[in-house]
């Protein structure tokens, strides 16, 4: 077909635009789909927002929580602290009052609070880690192996006096009320606790030894759980008295004190020793009615015992005196080392006194 030049530009034209309406609407159908995508990526991003500032807000609650807890806790566990000590005190100061108010059971009571405090502060422990804490006993055990490695490297002599109380108060070498000797020191047991024990001296002191100490040494118990207790006094005579008569003077000195103790028996022991001069030795060995009077009983037998030697005869006034030599009336020695005496007559030449007679 012969169309004009004018038409066929035409034709072309339009050919060519409608070539390009097909790509143009397939554009903008694909420019369709990121839009939407992008919307339902943004609606999801804000889902996940809201997810975590809702995650956020329950983790600071329940952080929240968990330190209010933990404060509530503690604030139990030291009120339960505070009140076992008052226990503690409370059961002291009652078994003291029920141990003085009885001789024959002062032992018994004071024995017994030991022991006692021992379990108290036991089961209050126990309740704070298991009760107020809600430890699992799995983690009770790793955690006391926890804490007792460090505390064993950073106090060992601490943990020493711990385990050396334990041992006394189970072992029970001696209990409170015993008269015991260690380490150089004697008296009366007062208290046995974790790290030390008490003891009262005669004088009145307040000795503190600790259990370490006391374990690894040794220990000198003169009662051993007993309410009486033998005392040993020392009686020293001329060594020409009658032994015989001296024995039963210090036996009936011994039997007749109102602090011996009769059913147990008393024994006189008689030795001969030299001091200067022969003297007679008497050991009286006699039980006392409560240890509390250990000291007067041996101060009343030396008393009633003396005085029955001198009405005896037995012990003279000049006892105990000790010899001596007046060198006013010598002159110095002689070329051959012998002392001459003075011309003055009036000069004693010396004199002594027998410390025997």
């Amino acid at each position: 077909m012969n169309l004009p030049a004018t038409i066929r530009g035409v034709l072309a034209v339009v050919i060519a635009l409608g070539g390009l309406v097909v790509p143009l609407e397939s554009a903008a159908q694909d420019t369709t789909a990121p839009a939407a995508d992008v919307q339902a990526l943004q609606q999801e991003n804000d889902s996940l927002r809201a997810a975590l500032d809702e995650a956020g807000a329950s983790s600071l609650e329940v952080t929240g929580e968990a330190v209010q807890s933990i404060g509530l806790r503690a604030v139990g566990a030291l009120l339960v602290l505070m009140l076992t000590y008052f226990l503690v005190r409370g059961v002291g100061y009652v078994l003291d009052s029920l141990a003085e108010r009885s001789a024959r059971r002062r032992l018994f009571f004071k024995r017994l609070l030991p022991i006692l405090r021992i379990v108290i502060w036991a089961l209050a422990i126990y309740l704070i880690l298991r009760g107020i804490f809600k430890l699992s006993a799995t983690s009770l055990v790793a955690a006391a192996t926890a804490v007792g490695l460090a505390v064993g490297f950073a106090a060992q002599d601490i943990l020493k006096n711990i385990f050396g109380g334990l041992v006394i108060v189970f072992d029970q070498p001696f209990q409170v009320g015993d008269k015991i000797s260690v380490g150089g020191t004697y008296g009366e047991v007062m208290s046995i606790g974790l790290r030390s024990t008490r003891i009262t001296t005669p004088d009145d002191n307040l000795v503190t030894v600790p259990n370490a100490q006391v374990v690894d040494g040794q220990v000198s118990n003169a009662n051993a759980g007993a309410l009486d207790c033998q005392v040993v006094t020392d009686l020293y005579l001329p060594g020409w008295v009658d032994e015989i008569r001296a024995k039963q003077i210090a036996r009936e000195a011994a039997a007749s004190s109102e602090y011996v103790y009769l059913e147990k028996p008393i024994v006189v022991i008689v030795k001969d020793e030299f001091k200067e001069t022969f003297v007679t030795h008497l050991k009286v060995k006699a039980y006392v009615l409560d240890t509390r009077y250990e000291f007067l009983l041996a101060s009343d037998i030396t008393e009633r015992a003396r005085r029955a030697f001198r009405e005896e005869g037995l012990l003279r006034p000049l006892h105990g005196a000790r010899a001596y030599v007046d060198l006013t009336g010598l002159t110095p020695p002689d070329g051959n080392g012998r002392a001459t005496a003075s011309d003055d007559p009036s000069a004693a030449s010396s004199t002594s006194a027998d410390p025997s007679s």
